[in-house]
């Protein structure tokens, strides 16, 4: 028996209220709905220390998949990482779930990019998705808050991380910089490798900062509390990488890191610690 492990890490991050230990977060709540599905979702989003006090300046921009739970500790998180390089403190903007429903019921329609043949459950919403994020959030967030142009930062993790990189593989001029953390490269038997295979056939280019990033642990191996193996997520993620390096796509930057001693879960801080510091470079 393989183990999907989705709804796990989220725990180890907690819900979309503010973090006790960051006083500088004051997060911003917007109602942005989406006008196509009807479905009702919101934004979090933190503003850098100072952000009023000098209107002319700009920032990077970090949207956070999986908004809805890591949102919290992660904008806080993108602040420490900010102090301790010297760099610009971003903007760090949260995905909500869809109003209504089960979190993981929302992710997993909205992360993945296929539809599974013989479920009663709904996958394979990316594409709408991502459209969504392109056509609602993305506007929004730029023509409300001061972003600089092409600094525009996307993390997720485990689903989140295939919605990542179905963005990547798609239209990825979306975003400049793409950290995708213990991707679910596994989901319906590496769907995603065909879609990486589409775009090499009709490109040479992939202008992207790519940072990938897992979970040590996240071999295959016997889980005790799950009775059952574990996915290699760490094979998963060099086979990804190893895909990309090959084509030779002009302007693609390519770095990725195995997290030692952490596992699915562990790995989400300081994984975007890593990645953060990285797309900062």
């Amino acid at each position: 028996m393989l183990l999907t492990i989705t709804l796990g890490f989220l725990t180890a991050v907690g819900p979309a209220h503010a973090d006790k230990g960051c006083k500088e977060s004051t997060p911003i709540t917007v109602p942005l709905p989406d006008p196509v599905s009807g479905r009702r979702y919101e934004i979090y989003v933190s503003l850098p220390a100072g952000y009023a006090e000098v209107p002319t300046r700009s920032y990077p921009l970090v949207i956070l998949a999986d908004g809805g739970r890591a949102f919290p500790r992660l904008s806080c998180a993108a602040r420490a990482v900010s102090r301790d390089s010297a760099r610009d403190e971003p903007i760090v903007v949260g995905l909500s779930y869809a109003a209504g429903e089960d979190l993981e019921d929302s992710r997993r329609r909205d992360y993945t990019p296929t539809k599974l043949r013989n479920s009663a459950k709904a996958y394979g919403g990316a594409a709408a998705y991502q459209t969504y994020l392109a056509n609602v959030v993305l506007p929004y967030v730029e023509g409300h808050y001061r972003v600089s142009g092409g600094r525009r930062i996307f993390w997720g993790h485990s689903y989140g991380g295939l919605l990542g990189a179905h963005i990547l593989l798609t239209a990825p001029s979306t975003f400049q910089t793409y950290i995708l953390g213990s991707p679910s490269f596994w989901f319906d038997d590496g769907a995603i490798m065909d879609f990486e295979t589409r775009y090499a056939n009709r490109h040479r280019k992939l202008e992207a900062n790519v940072i990938l990033y897992v979970g040590g642990l996240e071999i295959s191996r016997y889980d005790p509390q799950r009775k059952g193996k574990t996915r290699d997520m760490v094979q998963g993620l060099n086979a990804f990488e190893t895909r990309l390096a090959s084509r030779n796509y002009a302007g693609l930057r390519l770095t990725s890191k195995v997290i030692a001693g952490t596992d699915h879960r562990s790995s989400v801080g300081p994984g975007f610690a890593w990645g953060l510091n990285a797309a900062f470079q």
